[in-house]
């Protein structure tokens, strides 16, 4: 006798689409089983849900939510949730306050879930007032607020510059009972050094240590770009043999900001040669490296050399950016080149990416000196911003025959 498949088959296949980001198949799937006579569950209708959310597909998500409760079927705190957290992720946080009321309305209690979900929204709209509030009412309310709850917070103030805030929540941490960890440290570190408080986070490095909280890779990339960020690139490459010697290997982002910082303390040559190392290393440059350095070739005057790496950037199958496009055309602009310039307008614009405020203002310039020409004005437009004034300017500074 065959099995006929259940809700629970159906759920299961259902989320297993969900996660691999195949809403219509989950959609179709819905519709199958009901077809078949096998009802939906709240299960269901929430796994969907979130796969809605997922894609930022709103309206398909409220049809389903009214399909639900046509259906009678009531959402659960778990449908909730997936609301509230996806509103949060896309800043839309009005949307989230809303249907927490529902839910209190309902006589569905939020959990921490909830609360979390919340404040994270919060922290990413820089309202920390309200996003601590969130953390205080979890205490209120019975429920134990987590590390990662404080972590979040510390973030946030650190991000807004206001680090003893976020000195003060880190400091709170164990009075209630919670341990620190790696995350956490990472975030407070991380908001030392960029208010140049350096001394400060090597203290609380040493302290992370002393507690027994292994310093991860991301750690000691934080101590980098601090140390070069501050010029200290000798202590820098000291720090780097200190990682290696503790058995945490160095990865493309750890030289990445090696490269950077060698970079913008006049120190192009040694850049190069590191970045020429990267492949002994096993390891592959990637756009952000290869962008640095021809932004670097570039500034030095070296635009053959920057040139020639953009084609071997190319040719190793790294394809450039926006950034790689704008400094290697600024580059060329600031040698008047603006004849070599305009194939790479060209396929700047074929792949979708647009000039910045550098760009824009250096071809202005170059169309103030020069006659009208319709191809380099076509070309020029294909990339400049639309919101940009780049036509606001008098006629006769462009256009003298």
């Amino acid at each position: 006798m065959r099995c006929k498949p259940d809700v629970y088959a159906y759920n299961a296949v259902i989320d297993g689409l969900r996660k691999d980001k195949m809403v219509d198949g989950a959609l179709r799937l819905l519709s199958r089983m009901i077809d078949k006579g096998i009802s939906p569950d709240v299960v269901t209708y929430s796994s969907i849900i979130q796969g809605l959310c997922n894609v930022g597909r709103w309206k398909d998500v409220e049809d389903l939510l009214n399909e639900m409760l046509d259906n009678k079927i009531s959402p659960d705190v778990r449908t909730y949730n997936i609301l509230v957290d996806a509103f949060c992720k896309e800043g839309m946080v009005e949307e989230a306050e809303n249907v927490l009321e529902i839910m209190m309305q309902r006589s569905i209690c939020p959990n921490i879930v909830t609360y979390s979900a919340l404040m994270d929204g919060y922290c990413l709209r820089g309202q920390m007032g309200k996003a601590k509030r969130v953390l205080h009412s979890i205490a209120d309310r019975g429920l134990t607020p987590s590390i990662i709850n404080y972590s979040s917070l510390i973030d946030g103030y650190c991000k807004q510059g206001r680090v003893n805030e976020a000195w003060d929540l880190f400091l709170e941490v164990p009075c209630i009972g919670l341990q620190h960890d790696t995350v956490s440290y990472n975030t407070m570190i991380q908001g030392l050094f960029h208010k140049g408080r350096f001394a400060d986070g090597w203290k609380l490095f040493n302290d992370m240590e002393a507690r027994g909280i292994t310093p991860d890779l991301l750690t000691h990339n934080i101590f980098l770009d601090g140390l070069c960020k501050t010029q200290h690139i000798a202590q820098a490459f000291s720090f780097l043999c200190m990682m290696e010697d503790k058995g945490v290997n160095p990865d493309i982002i750890t030289y990445s900001i090696l490269i950077e910082g060698l970079c913008k303390n006049g120190k192009l040559d040694i850049a190069r040669d590191l970045f020429n190392q990267l492949p002994s290393k096993g390891l592959q440059p990637d756009v952000h490296i290869y962008s640095i350095i021809i932004g670097s070739l570039c500034q030095e005057g070296l635009v053959e050399i920057a040139t020639g790496l953009l084609v071997e950037m190319e040719k190793s199958g790294c394809a450039p950016n926006s950034v790689t496009y704008n400094v290697m055309i600024q580059g060329l602009l600031k040698r008047n080149e603006l004849r070599n310039a305009m194939p790479l307008m060209e396929e700047m614009y074929k792949r979708g990416f647009l000039a910045n405020a550098a760009t824009v203002y250096l071809l202005l310039n170059q169309l103030q000196g020069k006659g009208k020409d319709d191809i380099l004005l076509e070309t020029i437009k294909k990339i400049v911003p639309k919101n940009e004034d780049l036509f606001l300017l008098p006629r006769s500074s462009f256009n003298r025959a």
